[in-house]
């Protein structure tokens, strides 16, 4: 939300997806971040009614036991098509940016590797076209940046290299790491070191031991953000979006 946000600031247009999760509506609107919801089913409902030149046949379709179950087996074949509908918005207006926010790194391998599998599975047939169209689009160069966002810890550290590999050797390559939640770079942490009680002098040496193992892990360009904690979580994310227009830079 807060990248979306430093967007929409700097003048760019912008907009904010959740990826098939229902997003924090109330802040999206009190710090009016354009966005935009997707959701699987309704995704495979129109892809379908495209395709069949009916919708409401596609609904009917739906609901039968055969569809949901090959759509439980393969779960990532809807994650496609849900990332055809975000590619269409983007070809439909070439100044947009979407930052999708994945939830975790399992989604975000899936999502990527769909067209890689499908593109191997689907030789004729339907698909086939719009499979090779988004497969074409990732891996068009400046289509896409990703960052994966970690804790600052080394069991996450350790898992979001593990993502970049994984990706890396599906040729996306402009990927960054953002450690994200440090305790070590608050202001006031930074400044009290000394007097910190000892919990908290391990907990910042720990994080500080994971950054240094990041930059040992990978050669992407990494990012830092310190812990922001407050009440209203919209306050949270006008923290970070100042952070990111201020003090925030790649090393």
């Amino acid at each position: 939300m807060a990248l979306t946000k430093t967007l929409k600031d700097q003048g760019i247009n912008a907009e904010y997806n959740s990826f098939d999760v229902s997003p924090r509506f109330e802040t999206l609107t009190a710090l009016g971040i354009p966005h935009f919801e997707l959701f699987l089913e309704q995704s495979m409902k129109e892809y379908m009614g495209r395709k069949l030149k009916s919708e409401m046949v596609a609904g009917w379709i739906m609901k039968t036991p055969f569809f949901s179950s090959l759509f439980n087996m393969l779960p990532a074949l809807s994650q496609m098509i849900l990332l055809g509908h975000i590619i269409d918005k983007l070809n439909a207006d070439p100044s947009l940016h979407i930052v999708i926010d994945a939830p975790a790194s399992g989604h975000s391998l899936t999502l990527f590797q769909s067209t890689h599998n499908f593109k191997d599975m689907f030789k004729d047939g339907l698909l086939v076209e719009d499979i090779n169209k988004m497969h074409k689009f990732l891996h068009t160069e400046g289509n896409l940046e990703v960052w994966i966002a970690t804790l600052p810890s080394r069991m996450a550290i350790q898992e979001g290299v593990e993502l970049g590999e994984k990706l890396a050797s599906m040729n996306i390559d402009n990927i960054k790491f953002l450690a994200n939640g440090n305790l070590s770079k608050v202001p006031y942490i930074e400044a009290k070191e000394a007097e910190l009680p000892d919990f908290l002098k391990q907990k910042v040496s720990m994080e500080d031991e994971a950054l240094k193992n990041i930059s040992e892990l990978t050669s992407s360009k990494i990012g830092v953000l310190p812990y922001f904690t407050d009440i209203k979580f919209e306050n949270i994310v006008n923290s970070a979006n100042k952070y990111l227009k201020g003090d925030f830079k790649w090393s």
